[in-house]
C-alpha cells in the first residue's frame, strides 16, 4: 500500500514564483503585495453508470458527494508595467479541515432515470448548471458521514488593459480588460464517522468506520476578459473566464481495501466580482466573490480489492467517470504597494545619511 498511497503527493512548490519575483524586482516597476482569507462553499460530485443495460444486464451507478465547504489562507503578490499586469497567489487550508456531510451512494436505473452527461455543449451553445449526471435512482447502498478536507492553490493570471483602464489600483480610469491564467490545486478529502445502509437479506445498517479517503490533482487553463471602473477611493472589478482543465484522483476504499484512479478532462468558467477601497497611498482592501464549474468526463481503472467481483474489477481496461465541481468563496484581503522610489531618487541623499 506505500507505493499506491505515494501516487499522488500535494505538489506544492514555491520556486517558479520565487524566481519570478526575483526577476521582476529587477525592474522598473510596481510591485503590489498582501495577505488573503476566503471561505468556499460548493459541492464535488463523483459519479459512474450507465443507464442502458451493459454485459452483465445492470443499469445503475454509484455517486460520491463531498461538500466544498473550508478556509484558504495565502499571500499574493502583483507584478504591473505600463498595461500588463501578472498575479500570482499561493493559498492553503493549512490542516485537515471539517467540511461537512459527504455522501456514497450505489444505485439502479429505470426506464424513467435521465442521464445528461453534457453540462457545456459548444457545438448547441447549451449550458446545464448541474453537478449530477444521473437522476431518478434507487439507493440499494447508502452511506453518509462526516468530511474533512486539505487543500493546497497555486494561481497564476496575467492581463493586458485597454481604453482607460489602468493595472495600477491606486489610479482612476475605466475599461475592458484580457485575462489568462493557470490554476493547480492538490485536494484530499477523508471519510469518516460513516453509517452505512445495505438493501441485502436481512437489511443492513450501522456504523462502518472510515469509508474512503479521496485525493486529487487538478489543473486548470483559463482565458476571458473583464471590466475595470475606478474612482477616487473605490474600484469594481468584473472578470469571466471559460477554462479547460485535467483532474486525476485516487479513491481508496479502506471497507473494500481497493483503489480508483481517474483521469478526466473537462470544461468549465471561473468568475469574478471584486470591490475594493483604498485606504491610503499605499494600502488598500478588497472584497471578492468568486465562482467556480468544472465539469468533466473520463475513465478510471481499478486495483486491489477484497471480493472476486472487485478483484476481477482490475482486469478491465476501464469505466467511465464524471467529476464536477461547483463552488463559490468569498474572499478578503489587502493590498500593499511597495514605494523604494525615496533610495532610487536621491542616492546621493541616502549615501550621506550612511555616512553619518
Amino acid at each position: 500500500m506505500g507505493k499506491i498511497e505515494a501516487t499522488l503527493v500535494p505538489k506544492f512548490s514555491t520556486l517558479p514564483l520565487i524566481f519570478l519575483f526575483l526577476n521582476i524586482t529587477s525592474v522598473s516597476a510596481e510591485i503590489i503585495w498582501g495577505p488573503t482569507a476566503e471561505k468556499a462553499g460548493g459541492e464535488y460530485i463523483f459519479e459512474t453508470g450507465n443507464k442502458y443495460p451493459n454485459l452483465s444486464g445492470i443499469r445503475g451507478g454509484s455517486r460520491i458527494t463531498f461538500p466544498r465547504t473550508f478556509t484558504l489562507f495565502g499571500i499574493q503578490g502583483i507584478y504591473t508595467k505600463d498595461r500588463w499586469e501578472i498575479n500570482g497567489a499561493l493559498k492553503t487550508t493549512g490542516w485537515n479541515q471539517k467540511s461537512g456531510q459527504a455522501r456514497d451512494e450505489d444505485f439502479v436505473l429505470g426506464t424513467v432515470s435521465t442521464e445528461n452527461t453534457t453540462n457545456i455543449a459548444t457545438r448547441e451553445w447549451s449550458y446545464r448548471d448541474s453537478a449530477t449526471i444521473y437522476s431518478g435512482s434507487r439507493n440499494f447502498a447508502d452511506g453518509k458521514g462526516k468530511s474533512t478536507v486539505y487543500e493546497n492553490r497555486a494561481e497564476l493570471y496575467g492581463r493586458y488593459y485597454f481604453q482607460d483602464a489602468n493595472p495600477n489600483y491606486w489610479s482612476n480610469g475605466s475599461g475592458f480588460f484580457l485575462s489568462t491564467g493557470v490554476r493547480y490545486s492538490y485536494f484530499k478529502y477523508l471519510f469518516y464517522d460513516v453509517n452505512q445502509f445495505i438493501e441485502s437479506t436481512p437489511v443492513f445498517y450501522g456504523p462502518i468506520g472510515i469509508g474512503l479517503s479521496f485525493s486529487n490533482d487538478l489543473w486548470e487553463f483559463f482565458a476571458g476578459g473583464g471590466y475595470r471602473y475606478s474612482s477616487g477611493d473605490f474600484y469594481l472589478d468584473l472578470n469571466f473566464m471559460p477554462s479547460f482543465g485535467r483532474i486525476k484522483t485516487r479513491d481508496f476504499h479502506v471497507q473494500r481495501s481497493i483503489n480508483f484512479f481517474s483521469e478526466n478532462y473537462g470544461l468549465g468558467w471561473a468568475s469574478k466580482a471584486e470591490v475594493g477601497y483604498k485606504i491610503n497611498s499605499s494600502w488598500l482592501s478588497y472584497l471578492r466573490i468568486n465562482h467556480r464549474r468544472f465539469f468533466s468526463e473520463g475513465r478510471f481503472t481499478s486495483q486491489g480489492g477484497l471480493t472476486a467481483e472487485d478483484i476481477a474489477s482490475n482486469l478491465v481496461s476501464g469505466f467511465k467517470s464524471h467529476i464536477n465541481i461547483k463552488d463559490y468563496s468569498i474572499e478578503i484581503g489587502a493590498l500593499n504597494k511597495l514605494d523604494w522610489s525615496s533610495k532610487s531618487e536621491n542616492p546621493e541623499k541616502n549615501d550621506q545619511k550612511t555616512e553619518e
